[in-house]
């Protein structure tokens, strides 16, 4: 089933749902985009000209089982010129845009889940607190010519994102649209849709933050608390 929300917002959007968060529609949406959902296996290879640009979902399980997806992918990364169009994929739709272009998935031994995943940018240094929820990852050492990581996990120095050195494709492994949080890295959907927006043949990347923030000025902490017995009469 196709569906369409955010009808008649400027920014045209094909978003293939392997598992879809309604947030991930809320956000793109909220920032200006219509947002046409298609199932995994759609043929999104012959419309992708009527789009400004590609979302590929998070869902579970292992990336090589989807096949139809990954060989659509192939067929849209192999376009030329003004066929190209902006590429943003989250958690698997990282895994499957890495697949597609030749690089390999391989399982973690625990996973990384949780809310405080630690993320560094390779192009910015910044170092984002993501929310995150995958047993698999891309083997940064498989990723072919003209494609880097972009991400990394600053625990165990996992791949959390590639990039195209070239083009506007990008992706992310954790999870930017999470509303539970942290939210440090909500500026990702942004940086998509100013890249659909410009129609620039490369990737556009900013900093989350043109500035440090401003260290308050702190004297004196007053701590709370309550004291409680441990001990039994």
């Amino acid at each position: 089933e196709v569906r369409v929300f955010g009808k008649g917002n400027p920014v045209r959007v094909i978003a293939v749902d392997c598992g879809i968060k309604n947030n991930i529609i809320r956000m793109l949406v909220e920032k200006g985009a219509e947002v046409t959902v298609v199932p995994w296996d759609y043929e999104f290879s012959k419309v992708l000209s009527d789009y400004d640009g590609l979302f590929l979902s998070n869902g579970p399980g292992d990336p090589t089982r989807c096949t139809a997806t990954i060989e659509q992918l192939k067929k849209v990364l192999a376009f030329e010129g003004d066929q190209v169009r902006p590429i943003f994929g989250i958690c698997l739709g990282n895994q499957l845009l890495a697949l597609a272009a030749g690089a390999k998935a391989v399982k973690l031994p625990f996973g990384n889940r949780g809310q405080n995943q630690p993320v560094t940018n390779t192009l910015t240094g910044e170092c984002y607190i993501t929310p995150q929820n995958h047993g698999y990852a891309i083997d940064d050492d498989t990723l072919p010519a003209g494609w880097k990581t972009l991400f990394s996990n600053a625990n165990d120095g996992s791949n959390e994102g590639i990039m195209h050195a070239s083009k506007p494709f990008f992706t992310a492994q954790f999870h930017p649209e999470a509303q539970g949080g942290p939210t440090d890295t909500s500026h990702l959907f942004d940086m998509f849709l100013e890249n659909c927006k410009k129609k620039s043949p490369e990737l556009h990347f900013s900093p989350r933050l043109t500035n440090p923030p401003v260290k308050p000025k702190v004297s004196k902490v007053l701590v709370l608390g309550r004291s409680v017995s441990t001990s039994t009469a």
